[in-house]
């Protein structure tokens, strides 16, 4: 931390300065003036010291000046606090800087925390806080959270020259507010009222399902009363008082409040603190006690009156004490099929019950204990038939109180318990493979984590992506993809143990979790996988290749919880997808690259919006003559700091961050630009221009007026363009592709068909297109004097072509042979580095274009 003086507006330092000025002028008086400064400026740095060693809060300080945030010489500096929080002991162990700070931030919190920082330093309003919580890894591996808060200086036009701030370690404070809001909302949900007596029995709490039973608005009114205020009942107030003086716990206690009955239960509790509490639960029990005096009134005064209770469709039952049976109604007989000549008098648990008379044992001392019992049981039929039934026991006393019988209703519940497993079916397994879905796996997969941290045991998870699938479903249906995932389902199960858990996420992504893996186990799980998806999948007369691609974490040293696991699991199945397939192991250096993303996407829209990207040009040609016959026109980007990017990189970036459309509009203005500027100085340029449509622009509703409204302000005739469209990006929506195509091509745009051959291509739909030519993918040129398959392949779509009345051209001609190929094969037109490299404008035009 600098000096209190130096900083920049420092009130202090400047009349420091100004009585030493005083001073040479004045002699003996300003230097004793001098000293009374320099003493309060001592005091004063003595005080900030203080104050910033005695705070709880680490204090951090960063001076940008005019560099930005991301420039390794802004000086970015720490208190000693802030490293005491994270478990550093000094500079040595935690140098100051940002990047020592974005290397303790949790993966999941730098955007966040970088976004907001930046958008803090960039208002220049100052109006823009920077306030956030992120979590910090800290020495001992920990994540702990904290609360950053900070202040810029700012010039006078508003830009940050500094920032200063602290830093709060609020982890406890976040997981006791969590666990007090999760008790809370326990204890507010309940169906049975709650509530809490102190050690005086005054009321403390209740929740709403109390507040509901005994008639009150909200406990508000209640809070600090005496328990005798709720149930005015001094027994009850009396065996309250008991209860919490012994610690003691007492259920099923009868309570009449008014018109109502209550069941009462009652415990004590005695607090960490050594404090006693009493918990009072309680339900309006109001109905089911009218409805036992009921049955309790017909079962002794109208007896004689049991056929009457035939006619229910449940099963009403009266067992003596004894067990043997004494009333036997219709409904029973129609459940279970035995007659009341069969079982009147005669103890029937051992067929009865499927687990025997233990079974009806436990009933019978609940209801001889409590007056009654109510529940499900499993019972079997006279044909040995399975059942549930839901079995509602009373006691019944005779006039001495003394117990008599049992009065039983039985409902049968077989068909309900099927409905209910039938539901739980749907919510915890893929109705499409029948394999479990996120839910399930969520609870496996933590019940598993949890044995695995307990024993120490190693635990694998394998995130499986099959490979062009989404061409299948786009070009071949929805029902045909379907199909296709069951028969990989199969498969993945068959290739599995019985312990290893497959679940299907979502589309084409499975998950297997298997315990006690570790890295050389899951390497063996992820090679069955791959070859049980060697041979193709069959379905509907066709085959389709479908491969795995396969991303594996594992536990503990990828990730303690579910969520992490996934997360790294996901991130090695792109990096295997981009490799071709197979499985990759997650590496931690696999999550870096994140703020290098977001910055390269952050400087390509600058650069588009600058106007600092780039078309180069490259010939396509006569195979006949080697003369030229039109030109591609490709993106190019030279950004100043990183040189050339190449599209590879920063195509998918644009086209994950929804830039790609406005990209596509520039390419084709610039290109327009570029043709009337060569029309404009005398210069021919031979046949078309092509210009790449990107498949999410084919999603554009206005992609029609947007290409003729660029093209007409440039005033270039559509005579003058071609359009390319890639197999796949048709292939998305092919109806509304052919629409658009054909309207396009009705104004005198030339149609390609670029990459052709890399997709899942239906005739029955190339056939419809309106296209003028078809593009051969470079992939199949390259190898296709070396490979007889690529070379089969390129004959067989110049014979497709021709037989449908459309050009075709090859791209990727890097050699003289390819050429001769080509042309031999009845290919009339290429591209290539063979023939040219895509150049600048004017390098393309000294070489290829001539005066008109």
């Amino acid at each position: 931390m600098r000096p209190l003086s130096k900083r920049p507006g420092n009130p202090l330092g400047a009349r420091l300065r100004q009585r030493l000025g005083l001073a040479r002028r004045t002699g003996s008086a300003a230097l004793a003036d001098l000293a009374t400064l320099r003493d309060a400026h001592e005091r004063l740095q003595a005080r900030f010291a203080l104050l910033r060693e005695s705070t709880s809060d680490g204090l951090w300080d960063v001076e940008l000046g005019k560099r930005k945030l991301m420039d390794p010489a802004n000086e970015f500096i720490w208190s000693e606090q802030v490293r005491r929080m994270v478990g550093y002991g000094d500079t040595g162990e935690l140098p100051n800087g940002l990047a020592s700070l974005l290397k303790l931030l949790h993966p999941d919190d730098v955007l966040p925390t970088v976004t907001a920082f930046t958008a803090h330093i960039h208002d220049r309003s100052g109006r823009t806080p920077y306030d956030v919580t992120y979590r910090l890894r800290c020495k001992s591996g920990e994540y702990r959270w904290f609360r950053a808060l900070s202040h810029a200086q700012r010039t006078a036009a508003g830009y940050a020259i500094r920032v200063a701030g602290a830093l709060t370690d609020i982890t406890d404070r976040r997981a006791m507010l969590a666990l007090q809001r999760y008790a809370e909302a326990i204890v507010a949900s309940l169906p049975t009222g709650l509530m809490v007596l102190d050690g005086e029995l005054y009321i403390q709490s209740m929740n709403r399902a109390f507040c509901d039973i005994v008639g009150l608005a909200d406990e508000a009114q209640m809070r600090g009363q005496d328990f005798g205020a709720v149930i005015p009942k001094s027994a009850i107030r009396d065996l309250a008082a008991s209860l919490l003086a012994a610690g003691d716990t007492r259920h099923g206690i009868g309570v009449d409040l008014g018109d109502k009955h209550l069941r009462v239960a009652m415990e004590a509790i005695v607090l960490a603190e050594g404090e006693r509490r009493l918990l009072v639960m309680a339900e309006d029990v109001t109905e089911e006690q009218r409805l036992r005096d009921e049955a309790r009134h017909h079962a002794a005064r109208y007896r004689d009156q049991a056929s009457l209770l035939d006619k229910a469709r449940d099963a009403i039952i009266v067992r003596g004490i004894d067990g043997r049976v004494q009333f036997w109604n219709k409904g029973a007989q129609r459940l279970y099929g035995w007659s009341s000549e069969e079982v009147l008098g005669h103890r029937i648990d051992h067929w009865l019950y499927r687990d025997g008379p233990a079974a009806s044992s436990a009933v019978v001392k609940i209801t001889l204990e409590a007056g009654e019992w109510s529940g499900e049981i499993a019972q079997r039929r006279k044909d040995g038939a399975l059942l549930t039934v839901e079995g509602y026991w009373t006691l019944v006393r005779d006039e001495e109180e003394w117990p008599k019988a049992f009065l039983v209703i039985n409902t049968d519940i077989t068909q309900r318990k099927a409905s209910d497993e039938k539901i739980r079916n749907l919510a915890l397994y893929d109705t499409l493979t029948g394999l479990a879905n996120r839910t399930l796996l969520t609870d496996r997969m933590a019940s598993a984590l949890e044995r695995a941290a307990q024993a120490g045991d190693p635990l694998a998870v394998l995130f499986l992506d099959l490979n062009r699938f989404k061409e299948i479903n786009d070009t071949q249906g929805h029902g045909v993809g379907d199909q296709v995932l069951v028969k990989v389902a199969r498969r993945l199960q068959a290739a599995l143990r019985e312990e290893e858990v497959l679940a299907r996420l979502a589309g084409d992504e499975f998950v297997v979790v298997a315990e006690r893996a570790d890295a050389a186990v899951a390497a063996r799980i992820a090679g069955r996988l791959v070859d049980a998806m060697q041979d193709p999948v069959a379905t509907h007369s066709q085959t389709f290749p479908v491969g795995l691609s396969i991303g594996i974490a594992t536990f503990p040293r990828d990730g303690a919880c579910m969520d992490d696991l996934l997360k790294r699991a996901d991130i090695a199945m792109y990096r295997a997808k981009a490799a071709g397939g197979g499985f990759m192991f997650y590496q931690p250096e696999m999550s870096m690259g994140l703020l290098e993303r977001i910055e390269l996407a952050k400087d390509l829209s600058s650069a588009l919006a600058a106007g600092a990207l780039q078309l180069h040009f490259q010939p396509q040609v006569d195979l006949a003559n080697g003369r030229a016959i039109g030109a591609e026109a490709l993106l190019r980007w030279r950004d100043p700091q990183r040189g050339w990017v190449s599209p590879g990189v920063f195509i998918p970036i644009a086209e994950s961050r929804g830039m790609i459309c406005a990209l596509g509009r520039w390419v084709l203005g610039e290109a327009c630009r570029q043709m009337r500027a060569w029309v404009d100085a005398g210069l021919r340029f031979p046949g078309r221009l092509w210009i790449n449509l990107a498949a999410q622009q084919l999603e554009e509703a206005d992609l029609v007026a947007s290409i003729r409204g660029i093209t007409g302000a440039a005033g270039i005739a559509p005579g003058c363009l071609a359009l390319e469209l890639t197999e796949s990006g048709l292939m998305a929506d092919m109806e509304g592709s052919i629409r658009t195509m054909a309207t396009l091509r009705e104004d005198g745009f030339a149609i390609a068909i670029d990459d052709f051959g890399t997709g899942y291509s239906s005739l029955a739909y190339l056939k419809r297109l309106p296209a003028d030519k078809l593009k051969i993918d470079m992939s199949f040129v390259r190898d296709m004097l070396t490979d007889r398959h690529d070379y089969t392949i390129v004959t067989t779509i110049i014979g497709m072509a021709r037989n449908l009345g459309l050009e075709v051209i090859a791209e990727g001609v890097e050699e003289g042979a390819q050429a001769q190929a080509l042309r031999s094969l009845g290919c009339g037109e290429a591209q290539g580095y063979y023939f040219g490299k895509p150049v600048p404008a004017e390098v393309f035009a000294e070489k290829w274009l001539s005066a008109a």
